[in-house]
């Protein structure tokens, strides 16, 4: 028994194929889904693959034959109705999930679109949702780019991708300028992991050698010890004063910048939230910075964001970004939060990657030439 292999479109096509190769007596041994390559899965429609050979001897009565393209067209139409039933299943989940991760931008709080706008051809949305967005957030991004541009797309993928990075650009929140030769210190507050102490000390690293600047680190206990020793080996390097006890001197010295080192807090637990909060009051006003881990899951972000909300943040820096390949959950930070994103680190490497936030970064890295 000789099997072959038929890629087809649809049913009929399938059906097609195997009655010219193998003629009508063929028999159907199996039927399959095949996922697309590349960009092009998320708007191509899916394709089969179907095993089917022609048996050696004439088939015993003459229906067999048409009893196994039968067969076929009934399996194929069951898997069609399973797509459309799935895709509708998906559709309703995705709107209940950003529902309930629902913030706002530009005025669009409590929007609820009635259709995808990949059904009028738009295919952006489902690209954002592959590069990490919320549906909530990529549906509002193709909403916006509808009402520029028409509810059809540009016949070419290039010019849509070229309208939605430059939506993207726009919608950017830019973090305001850093106050200078000031007492006010910085202070870099998050879960535990997120990567805080690693932060400081490439922070620290380029202040000091890249910007000649001279800098105060205090590492300080809250509701748990402090064990970032790491830190203290750092300083020792650079040549940075380490101290273990909140002091400031009246006047800080030219240039120079302060850094307080906390360890990390249950987001989950209101009470060690409040804790930091009344902390954070003892610092001069301090500028503080969340900062988060970007390989978490999207919706664990924004959970871990609004959980912070109620304390004195200015910005947030995101880590981690080399074990994340989808760079688009960061604009889910952007567009559901009030907050800028200062800073991106990526490795556990002092200095290393730690640059500052820009789209262009980003766009970069979700739509590459």
């Amino acid at each position: 028994m000789q099997v072959h292999s038929f890629i087809a479109e649809s049913a009929p096509d399938a059906g097609a194929q195997i009655r010219a190769h193998l003629g009508p007596e063929a028999v159907v041994l199996n039927v399959r889904r095949l996922a697309g390559e590349g960009l092009a899965r998320l708007w191509q429609r899916p394709r089969i693959e179907v095993l089917a050979y022609k048996p050696d001897a004439p088939a015993a009565h003459g229906a067999a034959a048409p009893s196994g393209l039968a067969e076929l067209r009934q399996e194929l139409a069951q898997i069609k109705e399973q797509f459309r039933m799935e895709s509708r299943q998906r559709w309703s989940e995705d709107r209940n999930l950003g529902t309930a991760a629902g913030d706002s931008v530009d005025g669009l709080t409590g929007h609820t679109p009635q259709d995808k706008v990949g059904a009028n051809g738009w295919r952006m949305i489902e690209m954002l949702e592959a590069s990490g967005f919320l549906p909530l957030h990529a549906q509002r991004v193709a909403d916006k780019l509808q009402a520029q541009h028409g509810l059809r797309p540009p016949s070419a993928l290039a010019e849509e991708v070229h309208l939605t990075r430059r939506l993207l650009a726009q919608l950017w929140r830019k973090a305001p300028p850093l106050l200078e030769n000031s007492l006010r210190p910085h202070v870099l507050i998050g879960p535990a992991g997120a990567g805080k102490t690693t932060c400081l000390c490439k922070w620290l690293t380029q202040a000091v050698l890249v910007e000649g600047r001279c800098a105060m680190v205090w590492r300080l206990d809250g509701a748990t010890a402090n064990a970032a020793e790491s830190l203290g080996v750092y300083c020792e390097i650079l040549g940075v004063p380490l101290e273990r006890s909140w002091h400031i001197e009246a006047e800080p010295p030219e240039a120079a910048i302060s850094f307080i080192d906390l360890p990390g807090v249950n987001w989950r637990d209101p009470a060690a939230l409040q804790e930091l909060k009344q902390q954070l009051k003892r610092y001069l006003s301090p500028q503080v910075h969340l900062v988060l881990n970007s390989a978490y899951d999207a919706s664990l972000l924004m959970a871990q964001a609004r959980a912070f909300a109620e304390l004195p943040v200015e910005d947030l820096i995101l880590t981690h970004l080399d074990e994340e390949m989808h760079w688009g959950k960061m604009w889910n930070l952007v567009l559901g939060t009030n907050y800028s994103i200062r800073f991106l680190s990526a490795g556990q490497n002092i200095p290393g990657d730690f640059c500052p936030a820009t789209p262009e970064k980003l766009l970069a890295r979700q739509f590459p030439a």
